[in-house]
């Protein structure tokens, strides 16, 4: 009888949990996009990449690189320029290269950019451009060891978003 019982009970208690009324309701048409972070960077039309060949002490050669916001957000960006493999590492030391963006300009060797880069404070806005000129020089102080010496080396423009992160600090920044 008491197997029986706990049975009914059991049977019971199932049907009572069933026979509450419940509702439910659909919200639908809920969407994510992400956006895009992309740049462009070029040589602009009225320069040329810099080919200084034959370059002496009190030599000096410049190029003017259009950046472009091409996403669809703000972004904050640096410049690095790394060296080639294949670089005289004494010329490089003794190459100062200017890099200017706006009234922001910053001269290091060409060997400290090795281990720095340039930080624009300001933000770049979707469809923003910018420009960016490089100067490199070769001091009247070189000495005769870098004759007959080679450094090549690459405009690296990196970018990170706008929204939810710090702003980074206008300036050099070793790393």
């Amino acid at each position: 009888i008491a197997l029986a019982a706990a049975a009914l009970l059991a049977t019971g208690a199932a049907a009572t949990a069933w026979a509450l009324f419940t509702s439910q309701a659909t919200v639908s048409g809920q969407n994510v996009t992400t956006g895009t972070l992309s740049i462009s960077a070029e040589t602009a039309s009225t320069s040329s990449p810099i080919s200084a060949t034959g370059m002496l002490p009190g030599d000096s050669a410049s190029t003017n690189i259009a950046l472009e916001n091409t996403g669809s957000s703000g972004l904050y960006y640096s410049i690095q320029l790394p060296l080639d493999d294949s670089s005289t590492l004494a010329l490089a030391d003794a190459i100062q290269a200017t890099v200017t963006v706006g009234s922001l300009t910053e001269t290091r060797s060409l060997s400290a950019w090795q281990t720095g880069s340039l930080h624009i404070g300001t933000a770049l806005a979707t469809g923003s451009s910018a420009d960016v000129t490089v100067t490199i020089s070769l001091p009247t102080g070189a000495d005769n060891s870098l004759q007959g010496t080679s450094a090549a080396f690459n405009v690296q423009i990196d970018a990170i978003q706008e929204r939810n992160v710090t702003p980074p600090v206008a300036g050099w920044s070793a790393s």
